[in-house]
């Protein structure tokens, strides 16, 4: 559960307020890379996690950013707050101070509504957790750059306190990842391509009129690499081509698919668990015992019960049919 409290994480104090950077700040309230993102992907990752050290991590950090999100609406809202009776200030942006009241909202700096596709949530652990890396060094760039556009010392003092946070965060989130004891190049369960994996297609060429070059480095030589010509290149010079490995991976992959196979396998065992709770219990057995009671109760014949009660048994529907 949530609990509010009245007092903010970093105490935040304006001196000069600047409704122009009120609305730079709109970027990490309601932007790709701002703090309302951040809690709704960590948030939702930490309930999927089915780790429960990593999805504490998740939950911690997730409601971190929800108090990041409230130093962030509030330092905007002091700087954006002569919108709403200045002209001037006004002006700077007319869908805050006209439809929002000189307020925040759920908008980017370009007045963009927030939308959940800035979430990455795959359902893999150690790739949301390269995400949220990424994510936490996006924000930290975006942080960087509001200090540098800020003229206000205590604006720059809470943007310095956010900053920081970023960085503990990726720590936070790098050291988990390495944690899990992967390999790097692990990701979900089925291996790529042998051979293919390794081969480098250099397929931007030739020198730019801007002193763009055509490079090797770690990224392309050394180790497994295979540097391999353009493909497109290949396809229109005469002679034979550098082969490219198009063969599919191993049909038995043993580091993951059979892990795969068991998670199949226990979806399957599971779905007809809850179909069969989700069925009706069949009545024949119980109806024909019923049945029996109720005619043995009559005072009829004897042939006549056991006629009825056989009848009823070898009945496919039940005592319905049997009477009928």
């Amino acid at each position: 559960m949530y609990h509010h409290v009245k007092k903010l994480m970093f105490t935040v104090r304006v001196d000069e307020p600047d409704p122009r950077f009120g609305n730079m700040l709109l970027e990490q309230f309601g932007g790709a890379n701002g703090e309302l993102a951040a809690a709704m992907q960590y948030s939702i990752q930490g309930l999927n996690c089915e780790d429960p050290d990593r999805k504490d991590l998740l939950m911690d950090i997730g409601t971190e950013e929800l108090s990041h999100l409230e130093i962030v609406g509030t330092l905007a809202r002091m700087h954006l707050k002569p919108a709403k009776f200045d002209r001037q200030a006004a002006e700077a942006d007319p869908l805050i101070a006209i439809a929002g009241g000189g307020g925040v909202n759920l908008f980017n700096s370009q007045g963009n509504a927030w939308t959940a596709d800035y979430l990455k949530i795959t359902g893999e652990l150690d790739v949301d957790l390269r995400s949220n890396i990424a994510a936490e060094a996006r924000a930290k760039i975006v942080y960087e750059r509001l200090i540098n556009f800020c003229d206000d010392a205590g604006t720059k003092d809470a943007l310095q306190f956010l900053m920081t946070r970023e960085i503990t965060h990726m720590k936070a989130f790098s050291l988990a990842l390495e944690s899990m004891g992967k390999p790097a190049f692990s990701i979900g369960r089925v291996a790529p391509t042998p051979g293919l994996v390794n081969q480098f297609f250099n397929d931007s060429t030739g020198s730019g009129d801007h002193g763009e070059i055509d490079t090797r480095g770690p990224w392309n030589e050394g180790g497994d690499w295979v540097f391999t010509e353009s493909p497109a290149i290949q396809a229109g010079e005469p002679g034979p081509a550098t082969a490219i490995v198009t063969e599919s991976s191993a049909p038995v992959d043993e580091a993951g698919l059979g892990n795969l196979l068991l998670d199949e396998l226990r979806d399957i065992l599971h779905a007809e668990k809850q179909l069969t709770k989700a069925l009706p219990k069949q009545p024949v057995l119980t109806s024909c015992a019923s049945y029996s009671s109720s005619i043995s109760a009559r005072p009829r014949p004897r042939s006549s019960v056991s006629t009825s009660v056989s009848s009823c048994l070898a009945s496919p529907r039940g005592p319905s049919h049997a009477r009928a």
